[in-house]
C-alpha cells in the first residue's frame, strides 16, 4: 500500500512538473492558433478598392492631419493607448505583420492598449496607419514575450536590409530595416514621422529581463530596391548597448533542460513499475 502511495505521488509530481514546463508551450500553441484564425478570416474579407473605401480616405485624413499637426498629442502611455481611427463593420484588426526573420506573423490592431497587446501587436495612438505614403511612420508595439509567447521577443536577429512585411485592409507593403536604435521610455521624439518618408517602426521593451527599462526600435523604410548602408546599433548615448540574446537563449535552454529532466525520470518511473510488476507476476 505504501509504495502504491509512493508511486502515485511520483506520477502527481511529474504531473504538475510537465505542466508547468509545458505551459508556455501551450500558450504559444493556442496564441498562434488563435492569430492565424483571425489572419485567415481577414484575408477571406472582400477587398473594397482604397479610391472606394470610406475607411481609406478616414485612414489618409488621420495621417494627414496628425503629419500637419506635428504629432503634438504623441506624448504619454494614455496617447499610445489611443486608437487612431474607430473601425466598423464587425473589424478587429487593421491586418497583419509578417517578419520572416523573427519567424512571427501577427494581427495588427490599432492602438496600444493592454488587451491589444496580449494578443498581438498594435499600431501605437498618434502613429501613422499603414497606408503606404509619405511622411508617414506606422509605429507597431509588441511585448518581448508574453506568458510563453514570443511575439517580439527575437527582435535583435533582425539586421539591415531584413524585410518585414505588412498587410493592411487593401494591400500588402514591403519595408526594410534601415536603422535600429535603443532609446528612453519617454523619448518619442525618436518615433516620430520623418518628412518625405514612408515608414513603419517596430519597438519593444530592452533588455529582455529588465522590465521595459529602455526600448529596443527598429526604423523600416518601404522597400523601393534602394541600397540600405550598414549601420551599428545606437543607443541614447551612441554607446554599446548589451544584447539581450544571452538572456534568451539561456530561458530556452532552462526550459529545455527541464523538460528533458522530467522525460528521464518519467521513463525511470515507467520501468520501475514494469520490473516491479513483472516480479510480483514470478512470486503469483
Amino acid at each position: 500500500m505504501k509504495r502504491k502511495l509512493i508511486n502515485l505521488l511520483g506520477v502527481i509530481l511529474m504531473g504538475i512538473g510537465t505542466f508547468v514546463f509545458l505551459s508556455p508551450d501551450f500558450s504559444a500553441y493556442q496564441q498562434q492558433k488563435n492569430a492565424d484564425q483571425e489572419i485567415k478570416t481577414f484575408e477571406k474579407e472582400k477587398k473594397i478598392p482604397k479610391g472606394k473605401d470610406p475607411l481609406y480616405q478616414e485612414s489618409l485624413q488621420y495621417n494627414q492631419e496628425i503629419y500637419k499637426e506635428g504629432q503634438r498629442n504623441l506624448k504619454d502611455v494614455r496617447s499610445y493607448r489611443a486608437s487612431p481611427i474607430q473601425l466598423k463593420d464587425g473589424r478587429n484588426n487593421f491586418g497583419y505583420i509578417s517578419i520572416k526573420k523573427m519567424n512571427v506573423k501577427l494581427p495588427l490592431y490599432l492602438g496600444a492598449t493592454l488587451e491589444n497587446l496580449r494578443k498581438g501587436a498594435a499600431v501605437m495612438g498618434e502613429t501613422s496607419l499603414s497606408l503606404g505614403t509619405k511622411d508617414s511612420n506606422c509605429v507597431i508595439a509588441a511585448h518581448r514575450g508574453y506568458q510563453g509567447i514570443p511575439y517580439f521577443r527575437e527582435i535583435e536577429k533582425l539586421e539591415i536590409g531584413d524585410k518585414v512585411i505588412l498587410q493592411n485592409p487593401w494591400e500588402k507593403l514591403s519595408y526594410r530595416v534601415e536603422q535600429i536604435k535603443i532609446i528612453k521610455l519617454d523619448d518619442s521624439d525618436q518615433i516620430r514621422i520623418q518628412k518625405g518618408k514612408d515608414m513603419i517602426t517596430l519597438l519593444t521593451c530592452h533588455p529582455y529581463r529588465s522590465h521595459g527599462k529602455f526600448r529596443y526600435v527598429v526604423y523600416c523604410i518601404r522597400d523601393q530596391g534602394q541600397k540600405i548602408s550598414d549601420q551599428k546599433i545606437r543607443t541614447m548615448n551612441d554607446t554599446y548597448f548589451e544584447s539581450s540574446r544571452w538572456d534568451i537563449q539561456r530561458e530556452k535552454l532552462v526550459h529545455y533542460l527541464g523538460i528533458g529532466i522530467l522525460i528521464f525520470f518519467g521513463i525511470q518511473l515507467i520501468k520501475t513499475n514494469k520490473r516491479k510488476g513483472g516480479k510480483g507476476r514470478e512470486k503469483d
